[in-house]
């Protein structure tokens, strides 16, 4: 995901305020976020930064966001140990498209279709693929066919509505093991739009752990 980006030299403090002096002072309001950045530098921008970016991917504004944004963030983050934030920003610093439940659902069923998957996982992605079948016979030959497109826009149209406090509890199960898949090096580069789906309706915030130490989260578990 780092074809063709470039990443500026410096230190976390730089990083940061150089991504938070590209966020369009239109887009910093509308966000709700500006006051957690008027104090100084502080670990917490990283955070609030990465909300922005999301924030404006949901509202169909990512465009305002130059590739620096992201590829500031990515730094950051790797210097700050919070791996979870970089294949989001690299996504987006490559102008990926908006991803959702639908897309995630879809890939989440399909996965051992296209990529082998350890067991555990492999079997929550089966029952998922399953009750999609179940569902109804079209989705079947969408998954038969490994249309992860169409699979998705049938999710979207409805089932999802129908389907997805059971795809959902199968998925929240095993999302650190699905997650730690679609980001290994050796991920297929030919699948990468699986691994976009999981990544992309996934952004990470940080919360506070045992012992106030700071850890990274999905945003469904940071709520």
């Amino acid at each position: 995901m780092t074809a063709g980006l470039t990443f500026p030299a410096g230190t976390v403090v730089q990083y940061l305020t150089a991504a938070k002096d590209l966020v369009p002072e239109s887009l910093l309001h509308d966000s709700g976020q500006a006051d957690e950045l008027a104090d100084e530098y502080g670990a917490i921008w990283l955070d609030t930064l990465h909300f922005i970016g999301h924030w404006a991917d949901e509202a169909g504004r990512d465009g305002e966001l130059r590739t620096e944004f992201w590829t500031n963030l990515v730094q950051a983050a790797r210097i700050m140990a919070f791996p979870q934030f970089v294949p989001y920003c690299l996504g987006k610093a490559q102008g990926l498209p908006r991803q959702d439940a639908g897309d995630l659902m879809a890939a989440f069923s399909m996965l051992p279709s296209v990529v082998e998957v350890p067991e555990k996982l492999r079997e929550r992605c089966l029952k998922a693929a399953g009750h999609i079948r179940n569902d109804d016979p079209f989705a079947a030959q969408m998954l038969d066919s490994v249309d992860l497109d169409a699979l998705a826009e049938h999710l979207r149209a409805g089932a999802y509505d129908r389907l997805g406090e059971f795809l959902s509890e199968l998925f929240s199960d095993v999302f650190d093991d699905l997650f730690e898949l679609v980001t290994r090096p050796d991920f297929p580069a030919e699948q990468a739009k699986y691994a976009w789906a999981v990544i992309g309706p996934n952004p990470f915030r940080l919360t506070l752990g045992n012992n106030t130490s700071v850890e990274a989260q999905p945003w469904w578990r940071a709520i």
